[in-house]
């Protein structure tokens, strides 16, 4: 049996090309760059997969499935990886030595199963699948059988936990003593988190629509898919306009110098205790000339390993972590009686602040407000 009908496009089939080109030159991109952390794999692995479900359903829209029956659906199993990849992807950038273990295999479970449904569907011969296909879209409905209700609710469902379980990582590192440029990427990873919780809240929505209808209007998946269209392309033109700061968010390349230094998290963590138990008993950031060198002597470890462990454990460079510091020390002393008869300048400079500039940025970056004002503030307190 043969089926003559032309390829046909609309708006709708414009829309899901130009998101699948967009995500398959994202993917090529990616692909070649120099990176090699894990974290970029599991990216690909995300955008690769939403790009097939567009390529699927422009090939639905604009009956092309009928040139190529057999890729019909074969993306829609694929979607239950979507959740797992994406808390891999998160893990992968919060932690420099995340590595999957064989238990993490128990989350392509669901994977499977959905292969396992599917199956019947794959093992129809390419005409009666045209068939099928041909006449959800005849009629722009499909019927919402049981079989298909639980596909929809737990693929979905899957994707909304652990899209929770990933912000709740996210916000818990957020909290956490690190640095400005650290918290920066994190607000982007939150964002780009939330915004995929967005993604699928709009098509759990479309869902619990289907269910009060009694069937699936194939019609409406279109503004789903254009949101997964528009996601690629927001990432696509941050890839582009700024470069720097996609490969530092989203590659997560700023620590990418420490990777061949084979010094485990542990060890981190060790050294790191180190340091700060140093700075608290000693405090040498009361000194002005304080700088990584004499630290490093200090403390008997090498420049370049002081270095690593702030920026790698805290996230912070050298002078981040001194300033902060510095920082308490004075707030500490604007707020004691005993340290009233100084001025704010005298007190920055016991501090171990070097000058005012530095001092009031600092300070202002820190706790919101300007020392002054933080003073006024906190004399104002005291009488009451």
């Amino acid at each position: 049996m043969e089926h003559q009908t032309d390829i046909t496009f609309n708006i709708w089939s414009v829309l899901l090309l130009f998101g699948f080109l967009q995500g398959l030159f994202l993917s090529i991109v990616l692909v070649t760059g120099v990176s090699k952390k894990k974290s970029k794999y599991f990216l690909i692995s995300l955008i690769a997969i939403l790009s097939l479900n567009l390529l699927n359903y422009l090939a639905i829209n604009s009956t092309l499935y009928i040139k190529i029956p057999h890729f019909t659906h074969l993306s829609l199993p694929f979607l239950f990886l979507i959740g797992p990849l994406f808390l891999y992807y998160i893990k992968s950038i919060l932690s420099t030595r995340f590595t999957l273990k064989r238990s993490d295999l128990l989350h392509t479970l669901p994977f499977l199963l959905a292969v396992v449904y599917m199956l019947p569907f794959f093992m129809l011969p390419g005409d009666e699948k045209i068939l099928l296909v041909k006449n959800q879209i005849q009629s722009n409905s499909q019927v919402l059988d049981l079989g298909t209700q639980i596909f929809s609710v737990t693929q979905i469902l899957q994707c909304l936990v652990y899209i929770v379980i990933s912000l709740r990582l996210l916000s818990k590192k957020s909290r956490a003593n690190i640095g400005k440029v650290y918290k920066s990427k994190l607000m982007w990873l939150k964002k780009f988190a939330l915004g995929f919780l967005v993604f699928w809240l709009i098509d759990f929505l479309a869902l619990l629509w289907y269910f009060q209808k009694g069937f699936i209007d194939i019609r409406a998946y279109y503004l789903t898919m254009f949101c997964c269209a528009l996601a690629i392309h927001t990432l696509v033109v941050l890839a582009i306009k700024s470069n720097k700061a996609f490969t530092e968010v989203f590659l997560d390349t700023t620590g990418e110098k420490y990777q061949s230094s084979g010094l485990l998290e542990s060890d981190l963590k060790r050294y790191l205790s180190e340091i700060l138990v140093y700075m608290e008993k000693e405090k040498p950031y009361l000194d002005h000339d304080l700088s990584l060198s004499k630290l490093s002597e200090d403390i008997n470890k090498p420049k370049y390993l002081v270095s690593q462990v702030l920026n790698v454990e805290l996230g912070k460079n050298f002078y981040e972590f001194l300033n902060e510091y510095r920082f308490k020390e004075a707030k500490s002393r604007l707020t004691n009686p005993e340290y009233r008869h100084l001025t704010i300048l005298a007190v920055a400079y016991d501090s171990g602040f070097s000058n005012k500039n530095t001092f009031n940025k600092v300070f202002k970056k820190l706790s919101g407000t300007t020392p002054s004002k933080f003073l006024k503030s906190t004399s104002q307190t005291d009488v009451r």
